[in-house]
Parts: C-alpha cells; structure tokens; sequence
C-alpha cells in the first residue's frame, strides 16, 4: 500500500511539473516571434485559466520601441487538441483565439493624444491552429481606423495579416494586405492615397546563431496617387505603381548573395511628363558572395548601434555630459570593430557587385555593371578603412561596364548633358545612332579600359580635355 501511496504521488507531481511547463508549440512560437524581431522584442508566455497571456520586454530594443509600445500582456485562448473546436473544427495540436482593442499595445502617455483623434476605437481579431506536424497557420485581422486631428486626417482600410511557418525549422511565409490607405492634410490641399498595399516575407532558410539571415521581402503598390501645390501654389499630381524587392539567399556554407530590386512605373501623362519623359524605371542591384560571418556581425553592431544612440539621446536630454562622452566613446570602439566586419564580408577576389539600371522613355536609356571585388584585408581603425579605400581608387575592381542613354532623356533632366555626350562621341569613347549614345568598357589591373585601350584617371581626362 505505501508504494501504491508513492506511486500516485510521483505521478500527481509529473503531472503537476507537466502543467506549470509551456508546452513545446507554445515556447516554438515565442521563439519564433523572437527570431522575427531579431530579438530586439522578448516574448514569453504565463499560463492563465483558458489559455495563455503572451507579452513582450525591451531588453535589446532602442528605447523608441518602449516609447511607442507597452509590455501589457495579450491574453489568448487556447483549445488543446487531438480535437480543436475553436477558432475552426479539426485535428491538430491546439487552435489559439484572441481578441481585443489594437491600442491595448501601445504605450499610455502616446495613447492620450491617439484617443482623442479616433473616430472609433480599432478591434483586432487573431487567430491560429498548430498542426500535429508543428505547422503554424495564424490570421490577424484589424479593423479600419480614421484619425481626424487639427492637422491631418487619416484613413486606413481594414488590415489583413497572415502567417504560414514550419515551429521547427522556423522557415515559412508572412503576408501583410492593406486596400487603400488615404492622409489628407487639413490646412493645405493635396492628398496622399495608396490602394492595394501588399508585404510578403519569405524565410526559405533555417535562421543562423538565431538571426534569420535569409528571407525574400516583397512590398508593392497597385497605385499611389499624390496632389499638392508647391511653394508658387502651382498644383503637383503624381500617380505611379511601384514594387520593391530585397531578396537574401545562401550559396553555401560560407557565402550569401544580397539583391534590392525595385520597379517603379508612372500611370498617366502627367506624371511621365513630371519624371522628364520617364515612363518606367527598374533597378536590380546585387552584391555577391558576401561573408556570412561578415553581414552576422554587421547585423549584431548594428543593434548595438541602435541601443547606444538611444543611450545618447536620453543623455543628451538631462544633459549629463559624462554619460555622453562614455556613450560616444564606446560608439567609437564599436564602429572601429567594423574594420574585421568589413574584411569578413567583402572577400578580395570572391564578392562582387552586379548593377542594371534601367530607364524608358520613348527610348531605353541603361547603365550594366558587373564588377569583381579584388581588395586586401584592412587593418586599423575605421577612419584607415575609409582612407584605404579611397586611396585604391580602381584597384579595388575589376570587371565591365555598359551604357546607353537616351540624348532627349538626357537633355530633358540637364539641357548642359548633350555636350558631354558630344565630346565622349568626338573623342572615339562613345558611338551615337538614332539619339542614343553608348559606351561600353572595362576596368582592369588599375585603369579604364575603353576600345582595347587603358588608361588611368589622369591619362582618361587628359585624353578628354
């Protein structure tokens, strides 16, 4: 009978223990919230009666985020499986439900003035199931909300978010929908109002040291139409889509690539006429076979950039000068560390930048550059890596180089840019058919290399002038 005795009260204490811990799926989307913030937000969880109240400290933030936001918990229901009624019929580990006013997130001294320009007060609504296979699936809806002040008035259509992530490799999709947004000053004309507003991350890969490294972000504008006065009261209008795409992505152990992609494109006459004739305009730039261990510790000063300047503003405003300067000082150490970043990031015959910018008008105006890093490791200081790189001028590259532009696009933005184009015609460096103007070339061992023929800075003015 004693050991039936001890028997129940081991297991009355395992179930206990069982109880006071989160369960696995509860401390994976904490992790998750925390690798998605790069850990600037702490996230954690206390069990309450029906669920859980989730909350969030600033321990590694800038102190803005504490001015904006406050560490108020949000409560959220929880209904553990195998069978899930809420917030939908299924199978799966647990369904997660929440719901409550936006402004509960938000600092109080900052929700005084908010209050009093809202028109109605924005509810939330969330939502989330996690599947026997650890998949999270979670919806975030906001109500619209209107801001009516002396100054501007603002209205924001409902917003949309929606999360798809693996809780084990924490790999997975986000999605942000927003289908008109409209500010409208209330002491000048004009208005600002941008329709179907869409974010999308991906991580397709598994985070490093706890920082998600690799991710695909793309934000688009289906439109964006703008009316002013400038400063002689003559009326501005502008209508315009744009997307704009950052895209990280691993090429092995060792090496990541880092492209920003952006397309901008006008949607009536009169702001084609605005952009100097530019109907469409497109940029990819991308740098290749950066470091990982480099952008890592980039990634990691900046942060500590970021909680230092905020240490410096709270100085400055009690006007503590010796805080200041211990602040400035370790600024300075800091962004002397940036010399090893550089050199573990940039790597002298393996990175490289590849540019295409690209301009049309009635005619298509571009500018190709594929060029190979070739620079030594620096040493010193960060005022030596500035001075270093300056003084390597054309050696630190090798690769080519193409352009083409339009003389009519050219004239249109600087009506002086004809004669230069003249002058690279005249002196053999560039060719002109049917008002466009190309050159092509290369940089190689130091000098410019232009019809087979290089030269260095001085010999290239000198041939020109």
């Amino acid at each position: 009978m004693k050991k039936f005795f001890l028997a129940i009260l081991t297991l009355i204490f395992l179930i206990s223990f069982a109880e006071a811990k989160n369960p696995e799926y509860i401390d994976k989307i904490i992790k998750l919230y925390n690798l998605k913030t790069n850990n600037a937000l702490e996230f954690n969880a206390t069990k309450s009666s029906d669920g859980y109240n989730f909350n969030c400290t600033f321990k590694n933030a800038p102190k803005i985020y504490k001015t904006i936001f406050n560490s108020k918990p949000m409560h959220v229901i929880v209904d553990d499986g195998p069978l899930v009624t809420s917030p939908h019929f299924t199978l799966a580990k647990a369904g997660l439900v929440s719901k409550g006013s936006v402004l509960n997130i938000f600092n109080e001294k900052l929700l005084k003035d908010i209050k009093k320009s809202l028109k109605s007060e924005p509810k939330y609504s969330y939502q989330a199931v996690v599947s026997f296979s650890n998949k999270l699936e979670e919806k975030l809806t906001i109500d619209p909300i209107k801001i009516d002040n002396n100054d501007t008035s603002i209205e924001l259509s409902k917003i949309y978010v929606a999360n798809n992530f693996d809780l084990d490799s924490f790999t997975g999709k986000s999605s942000l929908k927003i289908d008109n947004l409209i500010v409208k000053p209330k002491n000048k004309s004009g208005i600002l109002e941008a329709k179907d507003i869409k974010f999308i991350s991906k991580i397709p890969q598994e985070p490093i040291d706890n920082i998600m490294l690799f991710a695909d972000s793309k934000l688009s504008l289906g439109e964006v139409d703008f009316k002013a006065t400038d400063k002689n009261k003559n009326p501005i209008a502008v209508k315009f889509s744009a997307n704009i795409e950052g895209i990280t992505r691993r090429v092995d152990k060792d090496y990541l690539d880092f492209a920003i992609k952006y397309n901008f494109k006008a949607l009536d006459a009169n702001t084609i006429a605005l952009a100097k004739g530019i109907k469409s305009s497109s940029l990819n730039l991308e740098l290749k076979n950066l470091g990982i261990k480099g952008v890592e510790k980039f990634i990691l000063l900046s942060q500590k950039l970021d909680k230092l300047n905020s240490k410096l503003i709270e100085a400055t405003q009690k006007n503590d000068s010796q805080e200041m300067q211990k602040v400035i000082l370790e600024q300075q150490e800091l962004l002397n560390s940036g010399v090893d970043i550089f050199n573990k990031t940039f790597i002298g015959g393996k990175s490289r930048v590849v540019l295409d910018l690209n301009l049309k008008s009635d005619k298509e105006s571009f500018a190709k550059v594929n060029l190979l890093y070739k620079g030594e490791p620096i040493s010193g200081n960060i005022q030596s890596l500035v001075i270093s790189l300056m003084a390597q001028q054309l050696n630190l590259f090798d690769g080519d180089f193409e352009v083409q532009l339009d003389s009519s696009l050219a004239t249109s933005i600087n009506p002086l840019a004809i004669m230069g184009l003249d002058l690279l015609k005249s002196k053999g460096f560039a060719t002109e058919k049917n008002g466009l103007y190309y050159l092509k070339g290369q940089l190689k061992s130091g000098k410019i290399v232009i019809n087979g023929k290089a030269y260095t800075i001085p010999e290239l003015t000198k041939a020109l002038f």
